[in-house]
């Protein structure tokens, strides 16, 4: 084997989650890393906490730190071991990429680069996160984020959050957009999957948390609304989070027999939904960029989506964009996208033609020009 140039190290503890914007994130940075270690010269250091990954990214170095998803643990992974083992394999770039930096990281000689996913967190009146997440996000982000040598934001507007909210330089800011994976892609109807949930065509479809700053609730009002005036059913799919009951209890009084949630989905079962679905609806009130966009325009399923935060960024011309504040912008647009075959074939193609601008090869390429600049400091 070759000598490598460049010693990368990732904390990879989101790796246990399993799904979620961020497991994708680190994910699929980290197989394009490790697909192009050889070529680039790069040697991968993987500090995680699952043991399943101990079989894959081949051409990596994965350190497996034994322990469970506590919450005790995660702090242990986070200040102490993780601390340790970087200390002892002298790495050039340390990668942070859940926004903080564990304060006691700063012992460390490595360049640190920090990715904020948004700055939900200091919104108050959108209370978008758990009361302790946005304490420790408020103690910490803005000390992280003059800690790093770099901090990566994976939009535009969350930069200008960075510059703003938290008065970090623009120039220590890089904006590294997402991707989008080549798994999602139109397809002929998968029927197998569509008759193991018992799905009724047609049908609108969610996919994200259920939380409230996914505007679920304003996109419950919406469509119950509409449902004397369109035959369709609407699908929810995603993790659930804080809040989530007050939205069960409202499909429960009111929607009952036209909103069903369907639980997690795997990858190929999420891929046939968007393909089946004749409308993604997706007026998040706040996005640091917004994967499920990507995901429904590669399967040609039309979007609609909010006019604010990242959402139009990553969106571009491929979505109907509405105040995500404004029930009847949404019931409005719903409207407009069923009933409107035009419209609604020029915003799938649109959309297509949009997610060539996001591939994880450019997101990764970024990534690693970015660690040889602070190398070569």
């Amino acid at each position: 084997m070759k000598n490598r140039s460049l010693k990368i190290a990732i904390m990879a503890r989101s790796l246990g989650m399993r799904n979620g914007g961020v497991y994708r994130y680190v994910y699929n940075l980290l197989s394009e890393l490790d697909r192009r270690a050889e070529a680039d010269g790069l040697d991968i250091y993987i500090l995680h906490n699952e043991q399943a990954l101990q079989k894959q990214f081949p051409h990596s170095r994965k350190i497996y730190l034994y322990g469970n998803h506590s919450y005790c643990y995660r702090l242990l992974f986070d200040y102490v071991y993780s601390l340790f083992y970087l200390a002892r394999l002298r790495v050039d770039v340390a990668l942070y990429p859940k926004n903080i930096i564990p304060f006691t990281h700063m012992l460390l000689r490595a360049h640190k680069i920090n990715t904020i996913l948004d700055l939900g967190h200091f919104d108050k009146e959108l209370r978008a996160y758990r009361f302790w997440d946005t304490l420790y996000a408020k103690a910490f982000m803005k000390f992280s984020c003059r800690l790093a040598w770099k901090t990566v934001a994976i939009s535009h507007n969350t930069k200008r959050d960075l510059i703003q909210i938290l008065q970090i330089p623009s120039e220590k800011i890089e904006v590294i957009h997402l991707g989008i994976e080549e798994k999602f892609r139109k397809e002929t109807r998968n029927h197998a999957v569509l008759k193991k949930y018992h799905v009724q065509v047609p049908f609108l479809f969610y996919n994200g948390s259920i939380s409230p700053r996914k505007n679920m609730m304003r996109v419950l009002q919406a469509f119950g609304q509409l449902q004397e005036n369109i035959p369709h059913t609407l699908y929810i799919t995603g993790s659930l989070t804080w809040g989530a009951e007050a939205i069960y209890a409202y499909i429960e009084q009111h929607l009952r027999e036209r909103v069903k949630i369907v639980g997690f989905l795997e990858e190929e079962e999420l891929i046939a939904f968007y393909g089946a679905a004749d409308l993604f609806l997706y007026p998040s009130l706040f996005e640091g960029f917004g994967l499920p966009i990507l995901e429904a325009q590669s399967c040609g399923c039309p979007v609609l989506t909010s006019n604010t935060t990242a959402c139009p960024e990553v969106a571009g011309a491929g979505a109907h964009l509405v105040d995500p504040y404004s029930i009847e912008e949404i019931r409005a647009g719903i409207i407009k996208i069923l009933k409107e075959e035009g419209y609604r074939q020029q915003l799938v193609e649109k959309g297509f033609h949009n997610t060539r601008r996001f591939g994880w090869d450019n997101t990764t390429d970024a990534f690693v020009k970015l660690c040889q600049s602070l190398k070569s400091e």
